[in-house]
């Protein structure tokens, strides 16, 4: 039975919030979006305000709905689907925008089709009835305090109260008790949470754990956690394994970690492999499992590219969403890769796809596996003035913290090779580059004699040499090093990359189930390639160096695609390039370039023989009338960059932008950065640039530069605190070129 929203959108609420089921909550979506659809082609739906109240919730990020379900984050979409909810009459979706900076605006206040208070009034009465979703939003109401703002609350507020003249009499002599009235609106808040969780909402014991923690109550909010456990809400499955570890309960500990690492915890994962990685005497009855902990790591790693690939926060933690959680499992799994911990051999291109994980790029440790990559082409573009700027890092922070440990030899090896080629001083330097290589000996050294590792295995690694061997090509000759005669530059048999090209160049992507993501590898050969195939949907074949071009056709193809159809008979070839613009004549401009594929559906021996014909001998097809071509993107794409102080980056070059720039403003608020500013690459184009700084409090200061033409400048400011906001205006100013409800910001400069 309903209370509040229809039979129809209460069933599809259900599944995305009565349970933690990732492909229950999927169809729930799934059944909301077909809706939504029908409501755009004009279709007449009963209570469709409330169905794209919803999926504002859905699509607002992990922290309104439970992170393990991985929806998409999208704020653009958030944002618009919070509106049309308001316009299509939506009381509950009123109260959310209330909790949302920045989303009434002025003209949204205006299309108000209901006041607040009556907003307030109709959820108020579901909530009565019995509908969870409309206790929760109730519980908000008073649990962030827009009580305030709206009469009929406070009106519950105030129930048994004294009269106004009472009231008003005696706050002439007596201060006003704000702890007692806190205390009362908290009461309330939890009052509502209870119904709501009791009622199946299960996210609602998220908040009413904060309600206990701030009353610095820590019987009730480990009481709290332990109903969410048995509610099934895997956040809370962490907190209370974390409980049972702090009371040396550490068997039950691990079946609360485990039972949440099932649902995709990310925290939970990483307890759990710690647990079975490094045995201790307070847990000695659990046994080392090195193989199940890797697992655990691995798979919480796969979890991050998932999520980010999803555009989601990167980890979840006690409260929020923690970035330096994931940061945490990327560089556990680069490591472990490096070092042969999980004994395969070393896959450079599936490790230089880790590094490519916004996720680490606050971490100081990743530079010398950056620079390792970079110098020696490992999986990577060759880009020695890059590998250079990362030898560089790597050596400030060794500096400053005296050793990476396990990646010392890593950047050593980097710097030798760099000054050995003459990339640092212009010129070959001998003498430098021996130095450099005999301290990675000494590490490699150190490393491969070393008994107590993090792994708690009680064994030493075993790490590649590759610092003796390019020391085999040098002498000492009157007092400087130079190079044993037949001998012109270093070499190892370490770490090797396939000798030629494709295999050298190109990465197979592998795809787990039927998702768009897996792991990068040049570890492959044709029954690698033909065994993928068999199992899943589809391979991609992914070209970071010597791109090959099609005259006239389709030029620097980065990709090869094959995709099963549906009756898994035939199959679909991309591939994927750019293009100029042909219809440009000016030769004196430079001409549009687009991304573009071209693709053919074929016979399943067919697109086997075109793959293992670029395997084979690198070549490409012949592209004919017979096949399609598609435009990737409808316009060119601008170049912004993100600069973070005195940073810089040219966000087109990443896949995780959006990602970024959300970690941008997370750094200023918390303050780490004093400014950050999203811009066009160029100052003379013509576009939208945001320049942000913390003020006093939580705000952040928003300086908008709208940039008609060289002679037209206009300049907006407000404040605000809410991150999704500030993120919101500027995305959806990169990709349309649009600017926001300008309505409450001051013009502060006309020129």
């Amino acid at each position: 039975m309903s209370f509040y929203f229809t039979d129809q959108i209460q069933q599809s609420f259900n599944k995305i919030f009565h349970q933690c089921n990732k492909d229950i909550a999927w169809d729930g979506k799934a059944e909301l979006d077909a809706l939504v659809k029908a409501d755009e082609e004009g279709q007449k739906i009963p209570g469709i305000g409330d169905a794209y109240a919803i999926l504002t919730r859905v699509y607002s990020g992990p922290q309104f709905t439970w992170i393990e379900a991985g929806f998409p984050e999208d704020d653009t979409k958030a944002y618009s689907y919070l509106h049309t909810a308001i316009r299509k009459g939506s009381a509950i979706a009123i109260l959310q925008a209330m909790r949302t900076s920045g989303a009434l605006t002025p003209t949204i206040e205006k299309e108000l089709p209901m006041t607040k208070d009556q907003a307030f009034q109709r959820v108020y009465e579901g909530a009565q009835k019995g509908c969870s979703y409309c206790a929760y939003a109730i519980a908000n109401v008073f649990q962030w305090e827009d009580y305030r703002l709206l009469p009929s609350a406070q009106k519950i507020v105030n129930e048994g109260e004294p009269s106004g003249v009472v009231h008003f009499l005696k706050s002439l002599f007596v201060q006003a008790d704000h702890h007692k009235l806190d205390a009362k609106i908290t009461s309330i808040a939890q009052q509502w949470l209870y119904k709501s969780a009791a009622a199946g909402l299960v996210i609602a014991y998220r908040n009413l754990r904060i309600t206990y923690a701030e009353q610095n109550n820590k019987a009730m909010e480990e009481q709290v956690i332990f109903e969410g456990a048995e509610a099934g809400l895997p956040l809370m499955m962490y907190l209370a394994g974390d409980i049972c570890k702090s009371r040396g309960e550490h068997e039950r500990a691990l079946e609360y970690f485990e039972r949440g690492a099932a649902m995709n915890n990310g925290l939970c994962l990483r307890e759990a492999a710690e647990y079975y990685a490094k045995p201790s005497e307070s847990h000695r009855r659990i046994p080392q499992d090195i193989q199940k902990a890797l697992n655990y790591i691995c798979y919480q790693l796969l979890l991050i590219i998932m999520r980010r690939r999803e555009h989601e926060r990167a980890a979840i933690s006690p409260d929020h969403l923690d970035f330096n959680d994931h940061a945490y499992a990327t560089m556990q799994a680069i490591i472990l890769r490096t070092l042969n911990i999980d004994g395969q051999s070393q896959d450079w291109s599936r490790i230089a796809h880790l590094l490519q994980q916004p996720a680490i790029y606050t971490l100081d440790t990743i530079w010398p596996y950056l620079a390792y990559v970079f110098t020696f082409k490992k999986g990577n573009t060759p880009a020695i003035k890059t590998a250079v700027e990362c030898v560089n890092q790597a050596s400030k922070c060794y500096d400053r913290y005296g050793s990476y440990d396990y990646a010392d030899h890593l950047w050593q090896l980097a710097a030798g090779y760099c000054y050995e080629t003459g990339a640092i001083t212009k010129k070959p330097d001998l003498d430098q580059a021996v130095t450099f290589y005999e301290h990675a000996r000494e590490s490699i050294k150190r490393l491969n004699t070393k008994t107590d590792n993090c792994f708690g295995t009680g064994e030493p690694l075993v790490i590649p040499d590759e610092a003796s061997e390019r020391l085999e090509a040098f002498e000492l000759v009157d007092g400087h090093y130079q190079y044993k005669k037949g001998v012109t530059q270093s070499s190892t048999t370490c770490n090797p990359m396939p000798p030629t090209w494709p295999q050298n160049s190109v990465d197979v992507l592998e795809i787990f189930e039927e998702s768009t993501t897996g792991w990068r590898t040049n570890k492959y050969d044709w029954n690698f390639i033909q065994r993928e195939w068999d199992t899943q949907k589809y391979l991609s074949f992914i070209i970071y160096d010597n791109r090959q071009s099609i005259e006239n056709v389709i030029y620097d193809v980065y990709s090869i695609v094959m995709f099963h159809n549906e009756d898994k008979n035939a199959c679909t070839i991309y591939l994927y390039g750019y293009i100029e613009d042909p219809t440009e004549l000016d030769e004196t401009l430079d001409p549009t370039v687009y991304e573009i594929r071209y693709f053919k559906e074929m016979s399943i021996p067919e697109g086997l023989g075109l793959i293992k014909d670029f395997y084979d001998n690198a070549t490409l097809p012949v592209i004919d009338e017979s096949w399609e071509k598609q435009y990737k993107n409808t316009t060119p794409p601008r170049e912004y960059v993100l600069t973070c102080d005195n940073d810089i980056f040219y966000l087109n070059q990443y896949e995780f932008s959006n990602q970024m720039i959300k970690d941008a403003l997370e750094g200023v608020a918390n303050g780490k950065y004093d400014m950050i500013s999203v811009r066009p690459s160029s100052i003379d184009d013509q576009c939208i640039s945001y320049y942000i700084e913390r003020k006093k409090g939580k705000n952040l200061r928003i300086q908008l530069y709208a940039t008609v033409d060289e002679d037209n400048e206009y300049v907006f400011e407000r404040e605000s605190c809410n991150l999704t906001s500030i993120n919101y205006w500027i995305q959806e100013s990169i990709t349309s070129n649009k600017l926001p409800d300008l309505s409450d910001w001051d013009e502060i400069k006309n020129k």
